[in-house]
C-alpha cells in the first residue's frame, strides 16, 4: 500500500510561508509565554573534523539494530505508515505481513528498476548489497524507504564523514543506515500533522532549533515536504536524486552536519538520555546562546521540554518552568522578546507606578499580600525613575511585553518574605501611546 501525502502535503506547505513566527512557551501556569526569536540566526559552524570525532565517540556505545527501520519508529514511537497486506476473502480480515515476509506478485516495474539503480549504487560507492537497510520489509523499495534513500543522496559529503567516522567498526555501513533511518523517521514524524511530538523527538527538536536557528528550521521542514512529494512520485533513481539534491541544497552543510550528530546521539536513546549528552557535542556554547536567542530556553535544561508542537506560524514547547532562560525578557544583547498571551491574568502580580504609589515604605504590605496570594509581588524601588524611564521605552511597545530596566530600580517581594532584585518589567501600553499598567516581574519564569 503506498501512502497518499499530497493533500496534506499541500495545505501544511501553504500555512509555512509565513513570515512572522513566534515560539510559545506552556510552563504550565495560566499565562504562555510567547518569545519572538532573533532574525538573521543561522546554523552552527561544524567542520568534518568536529563531526567525525563526535560520532565515531557516540558509535563506540551503540550497538547498530538489524532493523533500523523498525528501531526508529520504536525510538520515536511511531507506527509503521506502508507495508504489505493479506485479504482473507473468508473472514474478510486483512492482516500486515511481519518483517521479512512478502507478498507473492510482481512489484511495479518502476520500483523494480528504483530498487536495481539502488544497489548499483551501493556497489558503486563501496557499499555493495542492501547497503542502507531499504529492503528489510519489503521487496522493493517502498514508503519511507524512497525518503531514507533521497536523504542519503542528498547528503553526500556527509555520508562519506559519517563512514570515515565508523570505519573501525564491524559493519560500518549498518550504523550508517541506523543514522540515516532515525533521520527520516524524524522528519516524517514532524512533516505529519500529528498534534505534537514528545519524548526523545521533543528534546531533539528543541535542540535541532538551538543547533541551526528558527528561520532554518521552518526551511528543513518545508524543504523535506516537498522531498516527500517528490520523492513520491519520482518513477526513476535520477529524479529521486534529483530530489534529494534539491533538498541538500535547501539544508546545507551546517544543518546536515547538526542532523547527523543529533540522529547519531538519538540511536538507542532516551530524552533524558540526549539531553545529557548535548553539554558534550561539539558547537555547544554557541547553541547554548543561539537557545536563548532563538526560542527563549536554556539548553542546559533542554531535557525540561515535554512535547513539541509545530505549526505554520508558530512552534509551542511545554516545558518546566526552570528550562525558560531568564535572561530572555528582551534584552537586545540576548535577542528575542517575550510576552504573555494573557497579560491580563498576570496585574495581580503587583502594582503600577501610574495607578499607587507603593515604594519602598509599603514593603511589610507587599510582603503579606506576597504571602497572602501565594504569588510575588513587583515593586519599584523609585516610582519617578520608572516612570522617566518607561516614557522613553514605551513608543516602541506594540502590546504587552517584558522589557530590560535598570538594575536598582525594581526588586520583588517573594511569598516567603525575601526580597529578589529583578532588571524586568511587565508593561503594557495603551493604544495611544501611553501606559496601562507596568511593574517589575523576575523575568521569563
Amino acid at each position: 500500500m503506498k501512502p497518499v501525502w499530497t493533500a496534506v502535503l499541500l495545505v501544511l506547505l501553504s500555512g509555512c510561508g509565513t513570515s512572522s513566527r513566534v515560539v510559545r512557551l506552556d510552563t504550565g501556569g495560566t499565562d504562555t509565554l510567547v518569545f519572538i526569536p532573533r532574525t538573521g540566526a543561522g546554523p552552527v559552524s561544524l567542520n568534518g573534523d568536529e563531526l567525525k570525532a563526535a560520532v565515531a565517540k557516540q558509535a563506540r556505545e551503540i550497538r547498530p539494530p538489524a532493523r533500523p527501520q523498525d528501531a526508529a519508529r520504536r525510538l520515536f514511537e511511531v507506527d509503521a505508515r506502508s507495508g504489505s497486506y493479506l485479504y482473507g476473502t473468508r473472514g474478510r480480515v486483512i492482516t500486515p505481513l511481519g518483517p521479512g515476509e512478502h507478498l507473492e506478485g510482481e512489484s511495479p516495474a518502476a520500483e523494480v528498476e528504483l530498487t536495481r539503480a539502488y544497489l548499483r549504487w551501493c556497489a558503486r560507492t563501496g557499499r555493495p548489497g542492501d547497503c542502507l537497510r531499504l529492503l528489510a520489509e519489503s521487496p522493493t523499495i517502498t514508503g519511507d524507504g524512497r525518503f531514507a534513500l533521497a536523504m542519503a543522496l542528498a547528503q553526500g559529503a556527509v555520508l562519506d564523514e559519517m563512514l570515515e567516522a565508523f570505519k573501525d567498526m564491524a559493519d560500518p555501513h549498518a550504523m550508517v543506515a541506523a543514522v540515516f533511518w532515525t533521520w527520516t523517521t524524524y522528519m516524517v514524524l514532524l512533516a505529519l500533522p500529528e498534534p505534537f511530538s514528545k519524548g526523545l523527538a521533543a528534546v531533539m527538536t528543541a535542540t535541532l532549533i538551538a543547533y541551526v536557528g528558527v528561520d532554518t528550521f521552518w526551511g528543513l521542514l518545508v524543504g523535506f515536504k516537498r522531498l516527500m512529494e517528490e520523492a513520491d512520485r519520482a518513477l526513476s533513481f535520477t529524479e529521486l536524486r534529483e530530489a534529494g539534491e534539491r533538498y541538500g541544497k535547501v539544508m546545507g552543510r551546517n544543518a546536515a552536519r547538526a542532523f547527523a550528530l543529533l540522529a547519531t546521539v538519538a540511536i538507542g536513546n532516551t530524552a533524558a538520555g540526549l539531553s545529557a549528552k548535548v553539554p558534550q557535542l561539539p558547537g555547544v556554547a554557541r547553541a547554548a546562546a543561539q537557545a536563548e536567542a532563538q526560542v527563549g530556553i536554556r539548553l542546559v535544561a533542554v531535557g525540561e521540554v515535554e512535547t513539541v508542537a509545530v505549526s505554520a506560524e508558530s512552534v509551542t514547547l511545554v516545558l518546566a518552568p526552570n528550562a525558560v532562560a531568564m535572561s530572555a525578557g528582551g534584552d537586545p544583547a540576548n535577542g528575542g522578546e517575550l510576552q504573555w498571551d494573557n497579560w491580563k491574568s498576570q496585574r495581580t502580580f503587583g502594582h503600577t507606578f501610574s495607578r499607587h504609589g507603593h515604594g519602598l515604605k509599603n514593603t511589610n504590605n507587599l510582603r503579606g499580600r506576597a504571602a497572602g496570594t501565594g504569588t510575588p509581588q513587583g515593586q519599584w524601588i523609585d516610582n519617578e525613575a520608572a516612570a522617566r524611564y518607561l516614557k522613553d521605552v514605551r513608543s516602541g511597545l506594540e502590546g504587552p511585553a517584558v522589557i530590560p530596566i535598570p538594575e536598582g530600580m525594581g526588586q520583588v517581594i517573594m511569598p516567603d518574605g525575601s526580597i529578589l532584585p529583578v532588571r524586568h518589567a511587565l508593561v503594557v501600553p495603551t493604544v495611544r501611546g501611553g501606559i496601562e499598567t507596568a511593574y517589575p516581574v523576575p523575568g521569563p519564569r
